[in-house]
């Protein structure tokens, strides 16, 4: 290709020499539009006075105003950014009787460096202008009615007929979005993955997530007691978590104890606790309702058929209202006022919470106290109180004489689904034992409770 010399016209497959003034400097602003009126464009930007002051002041922004006239009007603003930019100036021309552009000649100078830039990256405030709707319900601007822009009596000004329009000096606090704004990319599925939402009917809304399997198996009362997980749950289960000892630890315990609770089982179990969700379903299913709701039963054992089933019956003990349990402060399982999603918290540094008072008081304790510490939480001794307001308690857990003997002399033929193979109203009685012995605890440690008495006994 030939060479062309400074300031000649050339074709656009040849390469051409271009001027460069080194010396000369400017300032660029990335203007959020398409420019057809230099000088409309510019007096949004307030003028050429305007940038030369926000030029001056270095962190100052440039606000550009949509509509200069309107006050009303929410500016948006450009940040001052270091830039490494030449400007060119390119210039083309067509042979005299040529409509087309394609065999144009050009010519190509650069005017200077850009070493400062404004740009637009942040959001334009949301606008509120004085707009009313008129009589034809076509919308009216009446910003000249309610805007001074001459010497006006002030009594003339005050008792013109106009709307209120009263918008707020701010809508957004922040320019830029936060950022924990949820934003997630796509989410990458494994090979073989099929959207649920493929097939569903287009007027039920769905997850986009594959649906999980749950492989336990989940009894109301009257169902019929599986001998042996499913084929499927026990392979999948082993795939995710493959512990042959801690299977056959598990094992052992339902052999030596048919019914479980996942309370007891945590006293019991060596192995790591949340993996029992993997092991739990491969040696016992889940009763949903009846005298052993809430507990795992060993695959093939029917606690209905078998009347030394009522040992691991439960007893649902809950601390009432204005209880005990509000005086002495014992702990929710779950606090009604936190909100435990990990997307609502701010991610603020982990700082140390040490309390140096404890650590320098040294606690003592009585034998007494070091004895009853060692007995696991799901068993239920009357020289305690319930660690939460709400416990399932097996009645062979109950280490109180007064409730074993109810429960020994409380036996039925045939097990029923609300009391199991107790008679009637033995739950109900092994309740109020309990919360009187708890007042008993309270009296003992010097805590008044007899404003309780009624609203507990209901007298």
């Amino acid at each position: 290709m030939e060479m062309e010399k400074a300031h000649n016209w050339t074709d656009f497959d040849k390469l051409t020499t271009v001027p460069y003034n080194k010396h000369r400097k400017f300032v660029g602003v990335e203007y959020p539009g398409i420019i057809k009126n230099p000088e409309r464009a510019l007096k949004t930007l307030g003028g050429i006075d305007n940038l030369e002051k926000v030029y001056s002041t270095t962190n100052k922004r440039a606000d550009l105003h949509f509509q200069p006239g309107n006050i009303f009007c929410k500016p948006a603003f450009a940040e001052r950014a270091a830039a490494t930019c030449l400007l060119l100036k390119v210039k083309r021309r067509r042979r005299k009787g040529e409509k087309s552009w394609e065999s144009c000649q050009y010519q190509v100078e650069v005017l200077g460096s850009l070493e400062t830039m404004y740009t637009f990256n942040s959001m334009a405030d949301f606008q509120y202008l004085p707009v009313v709707k008129g009589k034809n319900g076509k919308l009216e601007q009446i910003h000249d009615r309610i805007v001074l822009s001459d010497f006006v009596d002030r009594n003339e000004f005050i008792d013109r007929d106009v709307p209120v329009f009263l918008p707020p000096v701010i809508f957004s606090r922040f320019d830029y979005p936060d950022k924990d704004y949820l934003y997630r990319d796509a989410v990458v599925h494994k090979p073989g993955y099929v959207n649920p939402d493929k097939d569903r009917p287009a007027n039920l809304i769905g997850t986009v997530r594959e649906k999980r399997k749950v492989y336990t198996v989940f009894l109301n009362y009257n169902d019929e007691v599986p001998e042996k997980p499913q084929e499927e749950a026990v392979v999948s289960l082993r795939l995710k978590y493959n512990a042959p000892q801690g299977e056959e630890e598990l094992a052992k315990l339902f052999e030596q104890r048919p019914v479980w609770s996942r309370t007891a089982l945590n006293s019991f179990y060596t192995g790591k606790l949340d993996k029992l969700k993997y092991l739990l379903p491969l040696v016992s299913f889940y009763y949903l309702n009846g005298p052993w709701r809430c507990q795992w039963v060993r695959f093939g054992y029917d606690p209905r058929k078998h009347p030394e089933a009522k040992m691991y019956q439960i007893v649902d003990y809950r601390a009432r209202q204005n209880s005990p349990a509000d005086i002495v402060g014992v702990t929710l399982k779950r606090s009604p006022n936190v909100i435990a999603f990990p997307a609502m918290k701010r991610k603020n540094a982990n700082a140390a919470k040490i309390n140096l008072t404890a650590a320098r008081t040294q606690k003592t304790t009585t034998p007494e106290e070091s004895e009853e510490s060692k007995i696991p939480l799901h068993v239920y001794v009357p020289e305690r109180l319930p660690p939460c307001r709400q416990m399932f308690y097996q009645m062979c857990d109950i280490q109180m004489e007064e409730i074993q003997s109810i429960i020994e002399n409380s036996t039925v033929p045939v097990c029923t689904e609300k009391d199991g193979w107790c008679q009637k109203g033995t739950v109900e009685k092994i309740r109020d034992i309990m919360t009187k012995r708890a007042l008993e605890v309270l009296d003992s440690q010097g805590i008044s409770v007899s404003h309780i008495l009624r609203e507990l006994f209901r007298v």
